[in-house]
């Protein structure tokens, strides 16, 4: 399977959860772990998944990532297997807001195959830190993502 992963962050927490889930899916097959500015505007064919996060922020998305699928070449993200995930306080949703489901509206948008809820992963305090257990959480998200696409794929014919 070959991944890439692109992610803002402004604290380095959610730079954290990426590297942890691009460790995962590493065990799955070749990944690129990229910054939202280094993201390139069109992705290679080959690619079968797609994990874009980002902070919470002010209710959405920092931009850095709302632009980043400005950036992107028309039909980038079609078809392909893709997934948002954010970093936010432990507060209700409808407080905090969700970059994630920013995210996964507009990976919809753009033609990609959502392929499992958002992932949230929580931080807390002054200056904000992952809660504990966190990054276990994204190490078990992106497992579970790597297993669905792994699923999803087509089993080739046998000689």
């Amino acid at each position: 399977m070959n991944s890439v992963v692109i992610f803002a962050s402004r604290h380095g927490n959610t730079r954290k959860v990426a590297e942890v889930v691009a460790a995962e899916l590493c065990k799955h097959g070749t990944v690129q772990l990229l910054s939202s500015e280094k993201a390139p505007t069109a992705l290679p064919e080959e690619i079968d998944l797609v994990v874009i996060g980002g902070p919470t922020e002010a209710h959405g998305m920092m931009v850095p990532i709302a632009e980043l699928f400005g950036r992107f070449s028309k039909g980038t993200l079609a078809g392909k297997a893709a997934a948002g995930f954010d970093t936010r306080l432990r507060w209700p949703i409808w407080l905090s807001g969700s970059a994630a489901a920013g995210i996964v509206k507009k990976l919809e948008a753009a033609g990609a195959r959502v392929v499992a809820p958002e992932g949230s992963f929580i931080v807390s305090g002054k200056p904000a830190v992952l809660d504990s257990g966190e990054l276990e959480r994204a190490a078990a998200w992106a497992a579970s993502l790597a297993a669905t696409v792994d699923s999803q794929k087509p089993v080739a014919a046998g000689l």
